[in-house]
């Protein structure tokens, strides 16, 4: 097979394809920038209203001060009379008899003057030659030497109000500003990182591609979905490489398996065009060239059976699988081989074996691969029982003999293409290394399970577990 390119044109990236880091970086940016943008149209209104507020209680205060002491107001009122003082305030005094002093009066009107003499205290706001103002008025307080009916009046335009909330503005939208630069240089700098571990991780794909296997491993990294894609592409290199390794033993094995009885059909045949065969030997060379065309036949039969197993175009014809009959007709047809050699061949059935959904073809060449396997498992004077056990989980088809079995450990690998025949070739009869693989496969392509164990006291039991039909409406179509 040969490794795909990692320069593939196919594969290159679109010409307005943009890097992860300017996603990153531009995906902060615009959040960021979201964030001020929320966070100015929320805190300009709040800001100027706490700028107001906190200038209307001043003024507050300051008008509250003079109406407690009513001295301190003429005083002041006697000096300030229409100038503006230091803090852009003004005040006035107005008099139970109506009259009074102080610019401030000037901003008052007679519903003004009407409110503040029966409640005591006014708060408003006036807009006078185009400029707003606050407006605070306080009754003096009785029992003072100005006597019942006196008002102070303060006012102070909100100008400086606009001024404070400018500056506070300004400093926010710098502030802003600053975190927008923090924002984009952190982002830039971990999208650096991240894409760093990116890039090398698409490198070793590409070198993965063109056929590089045992990458060292690259350290953790800080982010999750990074690492986990770098420990999947650590495992895929491990499984390319195991997956190949199997690929050429397996196609070292094929290449074994083919010369050996070409190698025998050629000597015979070359023998046989040399007259080099004696007459009375013909028959069997006859023998011999049968046997291994039919070795050769079955292996290729097999191979063929691997590839249509694992072709995606594999068909099922799935309906309701009695289990008695099933394993009874595969008895019937292989009580001859069978007694040809030496081997009893029985069946166990439950008293109600519990059909399956199944592909009944396709089970019963599943189960003739089992019962080949153990036929040449077992010896001459042995036993080889078809069995069919009925559980919670479903049912179960059982083959059994009574051969020399697996060693520990086997069990669990017994249906890798060619283990057991690489195990036992130099102990007992083997086959092509195939037929348990076949056999998993085709098992697995029904939706079943297929496992090997112990038997009791020797020999081996493979166990294959179809689901039972609990009712109408339970089969795959």
């Amino acid at each position: 097979m040969s490794p795909v390119a990692a320069t593939d044109p196919g594969d290159a990236a679109p010409p307005d394809a943009r890097s992860l880091a300017s996603r990153m970086v531009t995906a902060a940016l615009a959040g960021s920038l979201v964030v001020a943008l929320v966070a100015v149209l929320l805190g300009v209104p709040l800001v100027r209203g706490v700028a107001q507020s906190q200038s209307r209680d001043e003024l507050v205060r300051a008008v509250d001060t003079l109406a407690r002491t009513p001295r301190l107001s003429v005083q002041l009122l006697s000096k300030e009379r229409t100038t503006v003082g230091p803090d852009d305030r003004r005040y006035g005094l107005l008099t139970a008899e109506g009259g009074g002093a102080g610019s401030a009066l000037d901003y008052l009107t007679p519903a003004d003057t009407a409110e503040v003499r029966r409640t005591g205290t006014l708060s408003t706001r006036h807009r006078v030659g185009g400029r707003e103002y606050l407006v605070e008025a306080r009754a003096v307080e009785r029992g003072t030497l100005a006597g019942r009916g006196t008002v102070v009046v303060g006012v102070q335009p909100t100008s400086g109000v606009g001024a404070a909330t400018g500056a506070l503005l300004r400093r926010l939208g710098l502030a802003l500003l600053l975190g927008l630069l923090a924002a984009g240089v952190v982002t830039l700098l971990s999208a650096r990182r991240t894409t760093a571990r990116v890039r090398d991780a698409a490198d070793r794909a590409h070198r993965l591609a063109a056929g590089e296997r045992g990458l060292p491993e690259p350290p953790p990294a800080a982010v999750r979905e990074v690492d986990e894609m770098s420990r999947a592409l650590t495992a895929l290199d491990r499984a390319l490489a195991t997956s190949e390794a199997r690929q050429r033993e397996f196609l070292l094995s094929i290449s074994h398996e083919l010369r050996t009885p070409l190698t025998a059909l050629r000597g015979y045949a070359e023998a046989l065009r040399d007259g080099a065969v004696a007459p009375d030997q013909t028959t069997t060379v006859g023998e011999t060239l049968t046997a291994e065309t039919r070795r050769l036949d079955q292996f290729i039969a097999d191979l063929l059976a691997l590839a249509r197993l694992e072709a995606d175009d594999f068909r099922l014809q799935t309906v309701t699988v009695d289990p008695a009959e099933l394993l009874t007709s595969t008895a019937a047809a292989w009580q001859a081989t069978a007694a040809s050699a030496g081997v009893v061949l029985r069946v166990e059935l439950p008293d109600r074996p519990a059909p399956f959904p199944g592909d009944p073809v396709r089970v019963r060449q599943l189960l003739d691969g089992l019962v080949e396997n153990a036929m040449r498992a077992t010896p001459s004077g042995g036993e080889v029982q078809l069995r069919a056990v009925q559980d919670a989980a479903g049912t179960a088809l059982s083959v059994v003999d009574s051969g020399p079995g697996l060693e520990p450990g086997d069990h669990e690998r017994a249906f890798e293409r060619g283990y057991l025949r690489d195990r036992y070739a130099a102990q007992r009869a083997v086959g092509t290394g195939l037929g348990l693989s076949i056999a998993q496969r085709l098992c697995e392509r029904m939706g079943g399970s297929l496992t090997a164990s112990a038997g009791d006291p020797t020999g081996t039991v493979m166990t294959v577990r179809f689901d039972a039909v609990r009712g109408p409406g339970t089969l795959g179509a």
